[in-house]
């Protein structure tokens, strides 16, 4: 299967209004803020520590302010509508864990992407559905053409693939 890597779709698309700072109280005092801050690229598991939170998204001035299906949030994450999650869902729930967050609502959750590969070069085709390269300092996300025909044929908006 192809590999493709997974990015915003543009600007049009309102961003969650949620940072890493607005959460950190629920961990525990013996994790650093600066580990805590690149949970992503530890390949840290949130879901130990994690209390749904109320949000929202965020507006970007001189844009469309689409609501998203599905976008990215912080390094390796994906922010799932309740749309996107119920066909996506369990197709990638076994490559990372889902957090729960309530917009106007409904519930979103934020998929936590943690499998993981070493590096791109070389690599055959990707046979799992997502994963992300712990050798990039951006942390990005990459998938495989089932993935990505899955959100074509759902037609879920947010996202785009760079092959």
């Amino acid at each position: 299967m192809s590999m493709y890597r997974i990015e915003n779709q543009g600007f049009d698309y309102q961003e969650l209004d949620l940072e890493i700072d607005d959460i950190i109280d629920q961990f525990p005092d013996y994790m650093s803020t600066l580990y805590i801050h690149d949970f992503s690229k530890n390949n840290l598991a949130l879901t130990p520590y994690w209390k749904p939170v109320a949000t929202g998204f965020s507006e970007i001035n001189g844009n469309e302010n689409l609501l998203p299906d599905i976008t990215y949030w912080i390094g390796g994450t994906l922010v799932l509508s309740p749309v996107a999650y119920r066909y996506l869902g369990e197709l990638i729930r076994p490559h990372g864990e889902f957090l729960p967050v309530h917009i106007d609502g409904q519930t979103y959750y934020i998929f936590n992407c943690l499998e993981t590969i070493n590096s791109l070069t070389g690599v055959t085709p990707l046979s799992k559905p997502i994963v992300k390269n712990q050798n990039e300092i951006s942390e990005n996300l990459y998938c495989n053409a089932h993935f990505k025909s899955a959100i074509e044929e759902f037609d879920l908006k947010g996202i785009s693939f760079c092959h």
